[in-house]
């Protein structure tokens, strides 16, 4: 019986790795929420004709995060509104994206505490996980596929 063991320190670094993966796939969806919140200002801007402080104050309602959205209204009162009445883009975009890791963070936490499903459970995120999994595994195919020039 040649029983394959894996060994202490393999161990160790797969859950590292996997880890590394989570805490990149993390930031990606703190990214992803980020952009589309700025869209949905800019389209407010556009097709409404609000100013800064208005898109951004009606963009932060977060009702799509249930038991959590109280969580997340506060970090996005925090950091971005205060930023949405200057006329810097990038550090408004900036505020955004550390008012959504704020809230992500504080959401785990008090998923814990509630004894709720953790984040990767939520509907939102996994999508987001699907896609991205999904977009990189039709580009490692791409790469794997034959080309005329062989």
């Amino acid at each position: 019986m040649a029983e394959h063991r894996k060994k202490k320190g393999d161990r160790k670094r797969d859950r590292a790795e996997g880890k590394e993966f989570m805490d990149a796939a993390r930031e990606a969806f703190v990214r992803f929420v980020a952009l589309e919140k700025w869209r949905e200002m800019e389209d407010m801007r556009e097709t409404l004709g609000f100013d800064w402080a208005k898109a951004a104050k009606e963009a932060g309602h977060f009702l799509g995060r249930g038991p959590y959205q109280p969580l997340w209204v506060r970090r996005w009162e925090e950091h971005v509104l205060p930023q949405a009445t200057g006329t810097d883009p990038g550090r408004l975009f900036a505020a955004l994206e550390t008012a959504i890791a704020h809230a992500v963070r504080d959401e785990e936490g008090e998923r814990k505490v509630r004894g709720d499903r953790p984040l990767d459970e939520d509907p939102e995120y996994k999508a987001f996980i699907d896609a991205a999994l999904e977009s990189l595994f039709r580009e490692t195919a791409g790469e794997l596929e034959p080309t005329d020039g062989r």
